[in-house]
């Protein structure tokens, strides 16, 4: 049965990654005839659902897809080959091309995100079935709801990223008959299916009441208000996430996103980091976290955005003999230039890779700020949705429900003055001069949190833009994949035609398949 089957894989890379125990592993495989016998008690699901939850995390979170999709979005410069960051930066842009003959970990950035998350999807559903098939731990108590409620999170969360991510997914909920082959789906119903999930999440957790517990994530234990504020976070990032052009966002429910964001993160969501099963893709980005030294610089276009007389790409000195930066040293209003990244006079990058990606800064907030983020492989918390996010977009959607003055009113009491000591907005400023400051604080204050954001970001806002004529905050560059295909494992199992997304020549918009 051809799901299983790529499920199978999953549990395979996880058990080579030492990822959760092989016994625990096992359960995930719906046709496993053992899954009865080790879903048979309430301890087996707490421990069943832990390694879905770590399934899910390392699927998302981890270097493949982030450092590919950040340094494809000029988040971040990187020049090394690396969880194929080399390729995606090309300038002008390759498309992203899916064979299976491609190296393992070329591949693997559209194989850990669709296989993780399919392995959260699984889990998810096997925990509600042994609910359902009378598996309990307090007899329908508020454990027995607390534990459904985490499933369907994690089933909700893993169809999110699907939809962000992919161009087309599966739908698969406990009741499905997966002894058929599944139909693709698009990613608007992977979102739809996502807010679903979140929904009877929350209702889950209310009916739990006040003895509701979430303690997967690790260092973390959730009470019932935070589990439903984070649940209603990841669903306005959906809901304001998925379009991937600009003429796809006009069509935003913005009145559902203030919904889920005014009642959203008033805290950072950030697990920590165990060294084992618990790290991040952001130990790459950061200037020094044991991985981080010799890895991403601060993309020339951010650089820009905090001082606009630095230009928007470095100068290729020896590629093209252009003219070298008459001041390496960005000087900005924003006190964040300072407090969260670090001037570096060298740039240990080979100029022979592409001088585009070169610029002075790192990104050092985990160093001036160690509560904020720690080293994202064995210590510290790892923020991946902060309450400055939630309050972004919350801002974008008061502004874009007709209340103007609500979202400047929530900018100015966010990190844009508290953190960055920048003017407050003017009451009466624009709906673009507003719309420039979210994006900004998003670019900004977000950097290396959530998953690869300014990707999704970029290629919602704004038109494609020529490598050669990219501004500070504006779209995608032309060419550039605005979201990847099923991964090739996936397609020669099913013996489907393996297909690509993006490349400046081939495909501009990075949404049609080729």
């Amino acid at each position: 049965m051809k799901i299983i089957i790529k499920l199978k894989y999953t549990l395979l890379i996880l058990v080579l990654l030492g990822s959760v125990a092989c016994e625990d592993l096992d359960t995930i495989n719906q046709n496993n005839p053992d899954r009865e016998r080790v879903l048979a008690s309430g301890t087996d699901l707490i421990s069943v659902m832990s390694g879905g939850y770590i399934s899910w995390w390392q699927g998302i979170h981890d270097a493949h897809p982030i450092m590919a999709l950040s340094i494809t979005s000029d988040q971040y410069g990187v020049s090394w080959g690396n969880f194929g960051g080399r390729r995606m930066g090309e300038e002008p842009r390759d498309a992203y091309n899916n064979r299976a003959s491609e190296s393992q970990d070329y591949r693997k950035l559209s194989e850990d995100a669709w296989f993780g998350a399919l392995s959260g999807i699984s889990t998810a559903n096997d925990i509600l079935l042994a609910l359902d098939g009378g598996t309990t731990i307090d007899n329908g108590g508020e454990r027995d709801q607390s534990i459904r409620a985490a499933a369907l999170f994690l089933r909700g969360v893993s169809n999110g990223y699907l939809g962000l991510i992919y161009d087309v997914g599966f739908t698969v909920v406990e009741s499905t008959d997966v002894s058929q082959p599944l139909d693709f789906v698009p990613y608007t119903t992977m979102v739809q299916s996502a807010i679903d999930d979140l929904t009877m999440a929350i209702s889950t957790a209310q009916s739990a009441g006040a003895g509701f517990s979430h303690t997967y994530f690790n260092g973390l234990d959730l009470d019932q208000d935070q589990f439903i504020r984070l649940s209603n976070s990841y669903a306005a990032r959906f809901l304001s996430s998925w379009p991937r052009t600009e003429a796809e966002a006009a069509g935003i429910d913005w009145l559902a996103v203030r919904d889920r964001a005014s009642e959203g993160l008033d805290f950072n969501f950030a697990p920590e980091a165990d060294g084992s099963f618990w790290f991040g893709g952001q130990r790459f980005q950061y200037r020094d976290t044991g991985n981080g030294g010799f890895w991403a610089r601060l993309d020339q276009r951010l650089v820009s955005a905090m001082d606009p007389s630095q230009p928007t790409r470095y100068p290729e000195i020896i590629a093209k003999g252009e003219a070298p930066l008459t001041d390496s040293v960005a000087v900005s209003a924003d006190a964040r230039l300072l407090s969260d990244f670090t001037y570096e006079a060298e740039i240990d990058f080979p100029t022979d890779r592409g001088e585009w990606h070169f610029s002075h800064y790192k990104h050092s907030r985990n160093i001036s700020e160690p509560d904020y983020a720690g080293d994202f492989t064995a210590n510290g918390p790892m923020p991946v949705f902060t309450k400055a996010d939630n309050e972004m977009i919350l801002a974008e959607a008061l502004l874009n429900t007709g209340d103007p003055a609500g979202a400047v009113g929530v900018i100015n009491s966010g990190t844009r003055v508290t953190r960055g000591g920048l003017d407050p907005l003017d009451a009466g400023a624009s709906f673009d001069e507003i719309n420039q400051a979210i994006m900004y604080e998003k670019a900004i204050e977000l950097i290396g949190t959530s998953p690869f954001s300014l990707w999704m970001e970029r290629r919602r806002r704004g038109p494609r833009m020529v490598f050669d004529q990219v501004d500070d905050l504006g779209g995608l560059q032309v060419g550039t994949p605005a979201q990847l295909p099923v991964p090739a494992k996936e397609l020669d199992i099913r013996e489907a035609v393996n297909y690509n997304f993006g490349g400046a020549i081939t495909d501009p918009e990075g949404i049609n398949k080729f």
